[in-house]
């Protein structure tokens, strides 16, 4: 690649403005074209002014390894638009500034591309769309924050993703899949725009049907499409709670619970739901943890945090804008909790130190129930609940925890019977996302989940539309319809990720632990079944009145390469990460049975004009 620009100067994370001229990007695309999960990594190219890219291959099976190349373009893009935004502050105050530059893919193979007129600023955020023949947009990358100094020089780096399909990770200067194989780990998006994942099952042996926790930790650069191993926690955690904290602009991880081992479980445990178990309830012995980001190396230390029920295994957690809450959970003598705990003074957390914790009394106890939150901290309960076989659902399905309140209140369910009287409306560990949030209305959809007096399968859990209103402490019920009849679902440890648009994703998941025909597909192991599929849904803008089903539009359906299940969803600026996960309980050696694959699905922004951008 070649030197643009005779001023190099001091070197700065970004793209280079310099005095007198044009900012300038490169004479020489430094490209990785489809580089995936399993490729040898290639040397980074040199530190050089203007962008470098990186487009993702396309994920059929798995992630199998494909031909790196450099200076190289899908052969579908026929040119490549950028679009930036700039926050300049001068004596008027803070001035927004656009800008748009489009190279045909003839002038790129001469080596050149020219923008104009971007201004010095701490806050640019670009774009980068590959356009086709047609003129429709088939790749997308992003890169947010990015600065510029006056007479500094260094690449900005945008990972290219297929638009609309789920494609692998990786890039030149990084990991294409995660450090270890893993399924239901913790996750979390970062302020960054980047994601973590931690923790997680990282052995199985399909003999014993058990497994043992994993203390690897990885972060997601979303800018170069690839994991960085970020060392390991201090204790190996599966499912444990992973939220962000910062102190002075400064990120940590707060990492709380999870389990030491799980198993797959049988008849004679006392629990309701017979599924991925600890054999003894025994949570990790460091309650809580804090790993500190953007170092060269994770900092890793205790952290005095009193995060209450967070600490016991199947706790449920939300992080709001000024607080974490944490809810129910199984204690260590195998008690099912009808308790919550909200953590204060985030900031202080972040500093090491103990927040302020509010102790919550539940109407119901729970196990993972499902959480949501309104915009003025407001938390909804959902799901969960360890009801008496045959109890009403009405009395506990839902409750809503009032903003700084340390009490919950029940909702009321309305809606049809086929719901209302369906026994199997209780689920633990449901996949529940949200469809459109005010300030006094919540709607959400749910799938999935281990109805609580099932055994062990998801086949039986509805799919259905919940209205949550805040005022009347009402939750109404609404069934759902999709085009083209089709089975869209999620079963145990499945994907559920909002994405920009109105769009959901769904899918994956354990549908059952022993072998069902009716929901297992043909040709899958012989006792047990995840889902090897996922759907990008919308619903509509408004819901019809009434009781009428909601019909859901199917955008797409997303072959997850195999079975999967506990995998790591994420949302990203540009789409959704996903990593890692696990193909069955009962079959193959660990090698066989956890994957170490990530892959992104990135979509055309829902506000963009492709027919303006391309043109």
């Amino acid at each position: 690649m070649k030197q643009v620009g005779a001023n190099m100067g001091k070197s700065v994370r970004g793209l280079q403005a310099t005095p007198g001229r044009e900012a300038l990007w490169p004479r020489a695309m430094a490209a990785a074209l489809g580089l995936a999960a399993g490729c040898a990594d290639l040397e980074a190219p040199a530190e050089q002014p203007g962008m470098s890219l990186w487009f993702a291959a396309l994920s059929s099976s798995g992630c199998q390894p494909t031909t790196n190349g450099q200076r190289q373009l899908p052969a579908e893009v026929e040119t490549l638009v950028a679009h930036w935004t700039a926050e300049v502050t001068g004596p008027a105050g803070t001035e927004k500034k656009t800008g748009k530059s489009k190279v045909a893919r003839t002038k790129l193979a001469q080596g050149s591309w020219e923008v104009k007129g971007i201004p010095a600023t701490a806050a640019l955020n670009v774009e980068v769309f590959g356009c086709s023949k047609d003129k429709k947009v088939i790749y997308v990358g992003r890169n947010d924050g990015v600065q510029v100094t006056e007479g500094s020089s260094q690449p900005v780096r945008i990972f290219l993703a297929p638009s609309d399909k789920l494609a692998c990770t990786g890039s030149p200067t990084g990991s294409a899949k995660l450090g270890a194989p893993r399924s239901l780990a913790g996750s979390a998006a970062l302020s960054s725009g980047d994601a973590a994942v931690v923790g997680g099952l990282g052995t199985w042996d399909a003999s014993f049907g058990s497994g043992e926790a994993s203390a690897a930790v990885d972060v997601y650069d979303a800018r170069l499409g690839h994991f960085r191993p970020s060392g390991k926690l201090s204790v190996a955690r599966a499912q444990p709670h992973v939220h962000e904290v910062i102190k002075d602009g400064k990120s940590s991880l707060l990492v709380v619970g999870g389990a030491l081992a799980l198993q797959r479980a049988g008849d004679e445990t006392k629990f309701g739901v017979k599924l991925m178990m600890p054999k003894t309830i025994e949570s990790a012995s460091t309650k809580a943890e804090l790993l500190e980001l953007g170092g060269p190396t994770l900092v890793n230390r205790q952290s005095k945090a009193d995060v209450g029920v967070g600490a016991q295994l199947f706790s449920s957690s939300i992080r709001l804008a000024k607080a974490i809450m944490f809810v129910g959970g199984v204690n260590d003598s195998g008690q099912i909790l009808d308790q919550a705990t909200r953590l204060n003074n985030l900031e202080d957390v972040a500093a090491g130190g103990t927040g302020t914790s509010e102790a919550i009394k539940l109407n119901a106890a729970r196990m993972r129930p499902a959480l949501l939150s309104f915009e003025d901290g407001s938390v909804l309960v959902w799901g969960g609940a360890m009801l008496d076989k045959g109890a009403p659902k009405a009395d506990a399905m839902g409750e809503l925890i009032g903003a700084g309140s340390t009490a919950s209140d029940k909702l009321k369910l309305t809606g049809p019977a086929v719901l209302m009287d369906d026994v199997n409306l209780s689920t633990v560990g449901a996949v529940v996302v949200p469809l459109s949030r005010t300030a006094d209305e919540l709607s959400l959809l749910v799938t999935g989940g281990i109805p609580v007096h099932s055994k062990v399968s998801t086949k039986d859990a509805p799919t259905y539309i919940v209205v949550i209103n805040k005022t009347n402490k009402t939750a109404q019920l609404r069934q759902v319809s999709f085009a083209g009849d089709a089975k869209v679902r999620a079963g145990y440890g499945g994907i559920g990720v909002a994405l920009d648009g109105g769009r959901i994703l769904v899918g994956g998941g354990l549908v059952a632990a022993t072998q069902q025909a009716e929901v297992c597909p043909s040709g899958g192991p012989a006792e047990d079944c995840a889902l090897a599929v996922a759907w990008v849904l919308r619903a509509p803008a408004q819901l019809p009145a009434g009781d009428a089903a909601v019909p859901m539009e199917v955008l797409s359906e997303v072959a997850l390469g195999g079975p999967r299940f506990g995998v790591a969803a994420i949302p990203l600026g540009l789409g959704a990460l996903l990593a890692g996960g696990q193909v069955s309980t009962r079959t193959g050696s660990n090698a066989e049975v956890l994957y170490d694959v990530g892959e992104v699905l990135t979509l055309t922004p829902a506000a963009l004009d492709q027919a303006a951008t391309c043109n």
